[in-house]
């Protein structure tokens, strides 16, 4: 059976030209070299060199062989570099999937932390609904998953990151904004922007509203949160959110806290068959830091201002 030294040592004297070179190169005596080269022959039975006095030269079958030799060690140079780059995220590509309402802000930061600890790391956001990012972490269509909606599937796993009370969003210099905290009471007849009836949280804030005995002047529904940031912030009313779906909007509206709370869970998704690889695991632990650093008041004023806090 063929050895790596055997194979080692042809492959030196085929490059160097001579045993003696190829000792030096492999650091052991010319005779171990034509020891390796002779059991080779024997091995393969072929005849590799054509011998004459202090001069050695290749036969055609050699370099046949030689060729052969060559094509398997770039294979193993490839595999060390395939190796590298998964242990070091070069050239995979990470696939995320984030429901809309997180698309704007949290997912972004975990992103930019995330390539800058792996600099070479590439990576691809798909905005999805929840159901939607399910079926393609289940196919195998991605990687890994972010949403504040609940997911009731037994080949999806849940790893929970942040639960946050929903906040009272309104325009800076709203008349509300005057007020340290809100109740339903408050926003009676006030113009409201509320999910619509699709949503997984559209029945928790109405049955609010509707048990306070609390009429809302609805004037605008809307199925993604940023479309409800955008529209808060351009004056058109005022709407309850989870404080993560403001991202880009947190300096352009003004929040207080509301009593009853309504809260969601933002949690990782990933598929339960699919084993992790060193990335979506790398990724994880960076999301779980990350949630842990956010401000505990995230989305209730700051003192004397009429600004949202922002993470830490």
């Amino acid at each position: 059976m063929l050895n790596v030294r055997q194979i080692e040592a042809f492959k030196a004297v085929i490059e160097t030209g001579t045993v003696s070179r190829a000792a030096a190169r492999l650091c052991v005596s010319q005779p171990a070299i034509s020891k390796l080269i002779q059991h080779l022959e024997q091995d393969t039975g072929l005849e590799l060199f054509e011998r004459s006095p202090g001069r050695i030269r290749p036969t055609g079958d050699a370099l046949l062989l030689f060729e052969e030799i060559s094509r398997l060690y770039r294979g193993l140079e490839r595999l060390e570099t395939a190796a590298f780059d998964i242990r070091n995220s070069n050239g995979t590509m990470l696939t995320i999937g984030v429901m809309p309402a997180l698309s704007t802000g949290f997912i972004q930061d975990l992103i930019v932390e995330y390539q800058t600890a792996n600099s070479s790391a590439r990576v691809a956001l798909h905005a999805r609904s929840t159901m939607k990012i399910a079926d393609m972490l289940i196919s195998g269509g991605l990687d890994i998953g972010l949403s504040s909606h609940p997911v009731d599937d037994p080949e999806i796993e849940l790893i929970p990151l942040d639960r946050r009370p929903y906040v009272c969003v309104m325009p800076h210099g709203h008349p509300l904004a005057a007020r340290a905290a809100l109740t339903p009471q408050d926003l009676a007849g006030i113009r409201f922007i509320n999910f619509t009836p699709t949503s997984d949280v559209r029945a928790q804030i109405d049955e609010i509203f509707s048990s306070a005995g609390v009429q809302r002047d609805i004037v605008t529904e809307a199925s993604m949160a940023p479309s409800i940031c955008a529209m808060v912030a351009r004056g058109s009313g005022v709407a309850l959110l989870n404080p993560l779906y403001l991202g880009a909007f947190t300096e352009l509206v003004t929040c207080r806290p509301f009593t009853p709370t309504v809260s969601s869970e933002v949690s990782l998704l990933l598929s339960r068959h699919r084993p992790r690889t060193s990335q979506v695991a790398r990724f994880i632990d960076l999301a779980r830091a990350h949630a842990e650093s956010l401000s505990p008041a995230l989305g209730t004023p700051l003192p004397g201002t009429g600004r949202v806090t922002a993470t830490s």
